[in-house]
């Protein structure tokens, strides 16, 4: 499980006279976002993994709006889809949940379309490992994604099909929060946004060592493509060694542009490709504040030995940005 400091679930219980007990409360291994009343969490119910259902998706299935699905520490196989709003679901310890035996995907949030997403489910606190794909949000909306370790999600029968081997994606996602992972060693990709995912924000993730998978170095960190796909925020990430680009705006020549996307505050470093790059069908996105010095360290066409590398259209914004930038520095086309 990733490393934050604090690996156990503290429990504190004050008994009433009579015998009654006050409601239990606890903060969750690793998370200071959620105390929890053992009694109710916004006057929804708490469903515990495997004491009350063998299966996180046993209890998936039970679970109401407003219910909280707490799954203790354990390995558990099992592909989770989950499908109703307001549910949130969170590791109570060491929680991994390995694909080893099994395809597809780890946690999927899945609304019943793009007109009626899925809102405000929450998956936090979990290790997902050896699926093709790690968590997936779909047709969904203000979803939260935070504190997870996802990694070694990999393609497992070429040819890969699009969204294998990545860790994170949004797909047709909105206003929704991916927070404070580590998302590493996944096979062509880190977090993704596609299909008109908009006004999501991806920030303090680790993002390291994906796309090794990809034999023309390929791979992305963190990758924004797609119709649509307009008005998300990547701030505060660290994106490295990644095998291929750090960050990656991009669509098909042609095709109606992304716009609206900031990069800022990033971190991205030894990347086999440039750390940030807006290619093709591009205009209108910021991306400030970064350091992305040593990155393109295979050398390879377009972007050469640039760290910042735009290959757009046209009309995006770069300003105080740190590493060379194939529009000010003619030398690192070379």
């Amino acid at each position: 499980m990733k490393n934050r400091g604090i690996t156990t679930l503290t429990i504190v219980a004050a008994l009433l006279v009579g015998g009654l007990g006050s409601p239990l409360t606890t903060t969750l291994a690793g998370s200071k976002h959620h105390p929890l009343n053992f009694k109710s969490i916004d006057d929804g119910e708490i469903l515990y993994v495997p004491r009350d259902y063998a299966t996180i998706q046993s209890a998936v299935n039970a679970a109401g709006e407003g219910d909280t699905i707490l799954v203790a520490t354990g390995v558990y196989s099992e592909n989770v889809v989950v499908s109703t709003s307001d549910v949130r679901l969170r590791g109570g310890g060491d929680v991994v949940l390995d694909g080893t035996s099994l395809s597809g995907i780890g946690i999927h949030v899945l609304g019943a379309s793009a007109t009626a997403p899925a809102t405000g489910v929450e998956v936090s606190d979990f290790e997902v490992r050896n699926f093709e794909r790690g968590i997936i949000v779909e047709w969904a909306t203000k979803a939260r994604v935070s504190d997870n370790y996802v990694h070694d999600n990999v393609d497992k029968l070429a040819p890969a099909v699009l969204g294998d081997g990545t860790g994170i994606e949004l797909v047709t996602a909105s206003a929704s929060d991916v927070s404070d992972n580590v998302v590493s060693r996944n096979g062509l990709g880190g977090i993704q946004l596609r299909v008109g995912s908009t006004d999501n924000t991806i920030h303090h993730n680790r993002v390291d060592e994906n796309g090794s998978q990809s034999s023309t170095f390929d791979g992305v960190g963190i990758l924004v493509t797609g119709a649509g796909t307009d008005n998300n925020q990547v701030q505060h990430n660290k994106i490295v060694a990644n095998f291929g680009r750090g960050i990656l705006l991009s669509r098909p020549p042609g095709t109606v542009p992304l716009s609206g996307n900031l990069v800022a505050h990033n971190r991205a470093h030894r990347n086999l490709r440039a750390g940030i790059a807006i290619m093709f069908a591009a205009t209108g996105n910021t991306v400030v504040h970064n350091d992305a010095r040593e990155n393109n360290l295979s050398g390879l066409p377009p972007c050469f030995h640039c760290n910042l590398f735009d290959l757009s259209i046209g009309g995006n914004t770069w300003d105080k940005n740190l590493g060379t930038f194939n529009e000010t520095d003619a030398s690192c086309l070379q």
